[in-house]
Parts: C-alpha cells; sequence; structure tokens
C-alpha cells in the first residue's frame, strides 16, 4: 500500500486539475439536448483526446458514440483535449461523446511505482497480474475497480470531460480486471486484491446473516484459523476471512474458479463488458454498485457544475446507460459455439463477406439481454478493434464492404438495434475515406435519416412473419407508445454479390389489419405501394423485388 502522503499528493494533482476548468466548457460548448430516444444514425470515430476528424461532419450523425478516448496520461489534464471541436459538433448538431479507457493501465500514469501497484489487479496469491498479452512496449496491467482511489482517478478525467463540455461519456472494459490475462490462460485468475478480499467478506455477511461458525465450516469447509467473523472488522484480513489464503490452503490459488472450490460459484465469474441482471453473485454485485456510484457521480457533477444532463454509456450491455454501446469482438459470450469465439457479427468465408448468414438472433439476443439490464435504451453496435472481425472488416473488398452495411447494418436497424457507421479507430488503420467508404455513408444514412421514425424506441412484434422465399431474414417491429407498425425484409441471397429476389409474398397474422401499406427501402428512392389483402388480421402482401432491404409500414 502507499504511503498516504503519495495518495494524498496524486489525488490531489488530479482534483487540481478538474477544478481548475470547473464549469468552463470550451467556447461555444454550450451545452446541446441530448435524448437518446431521437438518435437514429451513430457514427463512430475515436481519435487521441488533442485530435478531430473531420470525416465525422461529412457523415453528420445523430452522435459519435466515442469521439476522442483517454489513454494513458493522454487526457490527465485539461490542456490535452480539443474542446473547440465540441462546438463544431453542435453546429451540426452531432452529439459528442468523450471516453477512456476504464481498465488499462501503466507505471508512468501514476506518481510512484507504489501507487501503480495499489492501483493494479492481483491474483489469488496477491501478485499483480501482468498484461502482455497487448503486445505494448511498456507493461500493462489492469486497473482495480475496487479499489476507491482507482475509481476517483477514473472519475477525475471524466470530470475534465465534462467541465471540458463532452455532451457524454463512454467508460471502457469497465470490469475487464479479472480475467488472468494471459499469464494464466484467462482463467479468472485475477481481482483478489485487500480491497476486493474485504469487500467479499462484507458480501458473506450481509448473504448468510445467521451463518455460525459450524455454518461455515460445513457449507464453505472454512477453518478455525480463517474463518468469517462478524466481532472483526471485514477489511481486518489478519483477523477476519482471507480468502487468498483459503484458496492457497485448497491448492485452487493457480486457478480459483476451479469447480472443486466451493466458493466459486460465490465469488462468480466476471465476464467481460457484460453485467447480467440475474447474477447476484459477490462480483457481480459490488461490480454492479461501484458502477452505479459512479454513474451517479458523473451525472450529478454535469448538472452541480453546468447544469446540464450528461450521457453515459459503456461497451457492453451495462444497467444504468442512456444507451449500451456493444462492441463486437471474437470470443464475446453472446452465442455458444463450438471454438468458443462467439457470434460471429462480421462473418466471412476466404476473404469474401458471408452475406448469406443471417444475424437476427444474435442482434435479438443483445436487444432482449439490454432491456433487462438497462431497460429500454438503446443499443447500438460497432465493430471494435483491434481483433479479427476489424481485420477481416478492413480486408474485404470494397463492394463488399459496402454490403456488409447494407446487409447486417439493415438487420440492426431490422431487429431494434442500431448500427454504428465506421469511421476511425486509434491504431492507424485506414479510415472510412481512405477505404473509399466516407460517401457511400454519407449517402446511405440519409435513408435512415428521413425515415428515422421507423427506426426509434421500437420492440420485436410477436407475431410471426412468414416468408415465400428463401433466404430472407424478416421482424415485425412495433414502436412503444404509438404502436406504429413495420414490417423488414433482409435479403441473405448472396455469393459475393447480392441477388436480388422477386415475385414472392409475405405473411403476418396481426391484431388488426392495416388500411394501407407502403414500401419503403434504401435500395430506391421514394415509395411503393405493393398489393396486399387482409382479413381478420392475416395479412398477405406481394413484394415485386427486394435488392437488400425493405421496410413495409403498415397504417
Amino acid at each position: 500500500m502507499p504511503r498516504r502522503s503519495e495518495v494524498v499528493r496524486w489525488s490531489a494533482g488530479i482534483v487540481a486539475v478538474a477544478l481548475a476548468v470547473s464549469g468552463q466548457p470550451a467556447t461555444g460548448a454550450i451545452a446541446a439536448p441530448v435524448r437518446p430516444g431521437e438518435f437514429t444514425v451513430y457514427g463512430f470515430s475515436q481519435s487521441d483526446v488533442e485530435q478531430e476528424d473531420p470525416q465525422v461532419y461529412a457523415l453528420d450523425p445523430d452522435i459519435n458514440i466515442r469521439a476522442i478516448g483517454k489513454w494513458s496520461t493522454n487526457g490527465d489534464e485539461a490542456s490535452d483535449y480539443n474542446f473547440a471541436q465540441i462546438g463544431r459538433y453542435r453546429a451540426k448538431g452531432i452529439t459528442f461523446m468523450g471516453s477512456g479507457t476504464a481498465s488499462v493501465i501503466f507505471p508512468h500514469d501514476f506518481v510512484t511505482t507504489e501507487i501503480f501497484d495499489d492501483m493494479s489487479t492481483r491474483d489469488a496469491d496477491g501478485n499483480p497480474v501482468p498484461h502482455d498479452e497487448f503486445g505494448f512496449p511498456v507493461p500493462a496491467r489492469r486497473g482495480n475497480i475496487f479499489n476507491p482511489r482507482y475509481r476517483e482517478y477514473l472519475l477525475g478525467w471524466a470530470k475534465i470531460q465534462i467541465d471540458g463540455g463532452v455532451d457524454g461519456l463512454n467508460l471502457d472494459e469497465i470490469n475487464a480486471g479479472f480475467s488472468g490475462g494471459l499469464k494464466y490462460g484467462f482463467n479468472g485468475n485475477e481481482g483478489f486484491d485487500d480491497y476486493a478480499i474485504a469487500d467479499f467478506n462484507r458480501y458473506l455477511l450481509a448473504k448468510y446473516p445467521s451463518f455460525t461458525a459450524a455454518d461455515w465450516k460445513s457449507r464453505f469447509a472454512m477453518t478455525d484459523d480463517n474463518i468469517v467473523r462478524r466481532d472483526v472488522p471485514a477489511g481486518d484480513l489478519a483477523r477476519n476471512f482471507n480468502y487468498r489464503e483459503y484458496l492457497q490452503a485448497g491448492g485452487w490459488n493457480l486457478d480459483p474458479l476451479n469447480a472443486a472450490n466451493p466458493m466459486a460459484p460465490e465469488w462468480g465469474r466476471v465476464v467481460a463488458n457484460r453485467m447480467y441482471a440475474e447474477d447476484t453473485s459477490f462480483t457481480a454485485t459490488y461490480i454492479r454498485r461501484y458502477w452505479k456510484e459512479m454513474v451517479d457521480e458523473v451525472r450529478a457533477y454535469a448538472w452541480r457544475t453546468a447544469h446540464r444532463r450528461i450521457l453515459v454509456s459503456s461497451n457492453g450491455l451495462w444497467p444504468y446507460v442512456d444507451f449500451n454501446s456493444v462492441g463486437m469482438y471474437p470470443w464475446n459470450p453472446d452465442e455458444q459455439t463450438p471454438d468458443f469465439r462467439g457470434a460471429d457479427y462480421v462473418p466471412v468465408v476466404d476473404g469474401h463477406l458471408n452475406g448469406a448468414k443471417s444475424l437476427q438472433s444474435q442482434y435479438r439476443y443483445l436487444k432482449e439481454q439490454s432491456a433487462r439490464i438497462a431497460g429500454d435504451v438503446p443499443v447500438v453496435v460497432f465493430i471494435d478493434w483491434p481483433n479479427d472481425m476489424m481485420t477481416n472488416y478492413l480486408n474485404l473488398p470494397l463492394a463488399e464492404k459496402k454490403d456488409y452495411w447494407r446487409i447486417f447494418g439493415a438487420e440492426a436497424y431490422a431487429n431494434g438495434i442500431f448500427p454504428a457507421f465506421h469511421l476511425k479507430d486509434t491504431v492507424g488503420s485506414p479510415t472510412a475515406e481512405q477505404l473509399g467508404m466516407l460517401e457511400f455513408f454519407r449517402t446511405h444514412t440519409r435513408f435512415y435519416k428521413t425515415h428515422a421514425s421507423l427506426f426509434r424506441e421500437n420492440t420485436i412484434g410477436a407475431a410471426a412473419v412468414r416468408v415465400g422465399a428463401d433466404s430472407v431474414s424478416a421482424s415485425l417491429l412495433v414502436r412503444r407508445g404509438t404502436g406504429a407498425r413495420t414490417l423488414h425484409l433482409v435479403n441473405h441471397n448472396y455469393s459475393q454479390g447480392i441477388v436480388p429476389q422477386t415475385g414472392f409474398t409475405v405473411e403476418a397474422d396481426l391484431a388488426s389489419c392495416p388500411r394501407r401499406v407502403e414500401l419503403v427501402s434504401p435500395d430506391f428512392a421514394g415509395s411503393r405501394s405493393p398489393a396486399f389483402s387482409c382479413r381478420h388480421g392475416k395479412l398477405k402482401v406481394t413484394v415485386d423485388r427486394l435488392d437488400y432491404y425493405d421496410i413495409l409500414t403498415l397504417a
């Protein structure tokens, strides 16, 4: 543990920086309305804090979900930032989300080595866990969310960005410090520091208020010399229960989540970037608690200093957010696959887009899980990086890159979630403009802006939809509040290019018949009036031609 004087010196530096710019948004950065329910076109262009991406102004999305990213020491001080760009965002009506890593830390991020060690996650032997799998030249670790000083550190740079005028904050990888990293084969041997062990005692005492010493022994095989005690402070790990010593005695210190460990279910298995509603294990309970405290504080700070609302998001599925922004990457937990790589959000075969695959079930899963976790907030998906999915996308032929958005971006909209159109990352990958994608994005997204009301605040309708053609995913969406209904058709008849489908029917059993049906699509201008019949709620529509994506509006 660092000496108190060192902690005070470090904390005072962060607070002083925040106070130096408190309540002083950048020139022209007067607070803009922030209403996630009115966002339809999402962009993803992340820059370092001093940089600005003119592609955003060309795309003109409703929001850029991670406009800047605080990384290491770049973003510790207000002078690091180009806050003037926020005024230019406002002039275009674009919402500006600040962001930063909430878990990756380096030795030079802190005043002393002792503070760096204190901020770091630990294994079950009490040693800091290295994260050399990142490949950084400087040793990297994960920050410890259970450490109140680390949470204060995160709030320090978050408040600097609020003072600079950002409309929202995206805190990336909140619960990433529990994997064990490459050293332990990602088996979960991480997060066993003194702060977490003390909280684990508090959790156990609250969960089992009537347990006696005999109960602790019979249920969890504790011993007299290492047992949960109510008469000793939870943080006194010399006299109260010390979970690390328990793991060492049981031989689980290299594999704490081993099924043979009776306490492994109590501790819980942390899933990176997911906070499932039904998870009441210790780690989920306390991470959820600390996350809420941080969210409450940044919102209160924005209101207290500038009398304005601040949006909050994170990478993945989280509670207490204004919208969930889900990074798409391999080894995700969204689908059980034989190789454990999870849902294939950027499907590619032999270097070409696998447009024949449908992501409808995966997108619906994200929407349903988000509703359970966070309520009725928008869900946005973006291609995360650096990883295989982004690499596969970048390596597609130009026409197939466009087809990715025409098919899988459309399928996101068709199932009540939103794609974030990719412009730029921070690792030097070609930008959308360099790839020849920017003008396509600019023209393609006009359709979604023009028909914005069709895509906002939708739920999946209960009625089954039957399509008289193969390789078409179909869904019925119902808008909350108005009950407006739309039928969405996405064509997956694809082989290194779309194969249009013609002359087929679409049927649905509805609670009531529409008086008229119109067809709109990003594939053609204007609207069409397809032939349809409906009696006793049994709707039948004839679709003359489907290229990529058709929407039938039922009025």
